[in-house]
């Protein structure tokens, strides 16, 4: 009897603690959880949960951005608060373009998309399945646990299959259901309206900003600076300094940062015999395809010259040597961005960067990559 007794306690206790875990409208598969590769996103809220309308399966872009989950993909979604539009790219020369003010879609060359983002309170949802089918370099899948559904996207670096990897997280699992209970999430039974009949509240606010690092002495302790927060820069090199230095060129794109090429000419023709020659050194160092270049030496007339030539044009608006701190320069920037940050990699420039990087913090500023889709909007 009393053995019977420790049983029946137990099952109770195991009951009232599956309960905690299960959403009082019914099962916890009206739940969907969230992974990249062999990640699992714990921070599951009801603004940013997975959901199908109309059959289309939606996730939250920040799925896809390596700035929010700190793994590259191959593929990246970029957000601009400004322009209100989300760029989903390889960082080569395939992308999309989400427009949620027009409620559009393009290609970046231009071409009009049939496919559109979805808006929910201050998240932009995107079409999972259809960017799998566009890219062709990442996949999403959907498998059912005993915490709800696991939308999962993967690359080629994934090391778990679905199953195991299931199994290896399944505290994770639990800790994101949890977290999303916590926070008064109740699941999917209704669809959201697509964005073009949904009142849609204002995105976080904050200075809109891209950063970039003139190549110099400090480059590689500014590149862990900015990896150790999660983020990624641009890299300027003047062509001649692309030489001999293989192994930093490498590093650099294999961490995911973008790679240009800091142009000195005087006018158009020079800068592009420049570039040139830096995409040539570029590409056999590293097998990189340069597409972004800075030339302040050119009027608008010259880089316009250079980007008919096909390249996406770095103009900074704030340098670093301009202010006498990183908390300086932060609060100079223009509230209504965007703001191009350009620092160079020289003596003493990581404190000037750490600086930097903690007033971006403290403000809020959001903070987005300079690959050449972006810069070409």
């Amino acid at each position: 009897m009393r053995r019977w007794k420790k049983w029946l306690t137990a099952a109770v206790c195991a009951a009232l603690l599956l309960g905690l875990l299960v959403p009082a409208f019914g099962s916890a598969e009206q739940v969907n959880l969230m992974a990249v590769n062999d990640t699992v996103l714990v921070e599951l809220t009801t603004e940013n949960m997975p959901r199908t309308v109309g059959g289309v399966l939606y996730v939250p872009y920040t799925m896809l951005s390596n700035q929010a989950t700190g793994i590259n993909l191959g593929v990246t979604a970029m957000y601009s608060t400004t322009q209100r539009t989300v760029v989903v790219t390889d960082g080569r020369q395939r992308g999309a373009i989400f427009d949620t003010q027009s409620n559009t879609a393009q290609e970046l060359d231009g071409n009009p998309l049939s496919v559109r983002a979805m808006v929910r309170n201050s998240m932009i949802f995107l079409p999972i399945d259809w960017l799998c089918e566009y890219f062709g370099t990442i996949s999403c899948t959907r498998t059912q646990t005993d915490y709800g559904t696991l939308i999962r996207v993967t690359n080629a670096a994934a090391t778990l299959n679905d199953r195991n990897f299931v199994s290896a997280a399944d505290s994770l699992l639990a800790s994101s259901l949890r977290r999303y209970l916590d926070s008064g999430g109740q699941g999917v039974d209704a669809d959201p309206t697509p964005s073009g009949g949904a009142a849609s509240s204002e995105p976080p606010s904050g200075t809109e900003l891209a950063l970039a690092c003139r190549w110099g002495g400090e480059a590689e302790a500014c590149a862990q600076l900015i990896e150790g927060r999660e983020r990624r820069a641009l890299f300027l090199f003047a062509p001649e300094e692309i030489e001999g230095q293989d192994g930093l060129v490498r590093r650099l794109a294999g961490a995911g940062h973008t790679i240009g090429l800091a142009l000195s000419g005087e006018d158009a023709e020079d800068c592009l015999a420049q570039a040139e020659e830096g995409r040539r050194l570029l590409a056999a160092a590293a097998r990189y395809p340069a597409l972004v270049v800075s030339a302040p030496g050119l009027d608008e007339a010259g880089r316009e010259a250079l980007r008919e030539a096909g390249y996406a044009v770095w103009a900074a608006t704030a340098r670093g040597e301009d202010f006498s701190s990183g908390s300086a320069l932060v609060r100079g920037l223009d509230a209504q961005g965007p703001n191009l940050v350009e620092l160079v990699c020289g003596e003493n420039s990581a404190a000037f960067l750490r600086g930097t990087l903690n007033a971006m913090e403290e403000e809020n500023c959001r903070v987005y990559q300079a690959t050449a889709p972006a810069l070409a909007q």
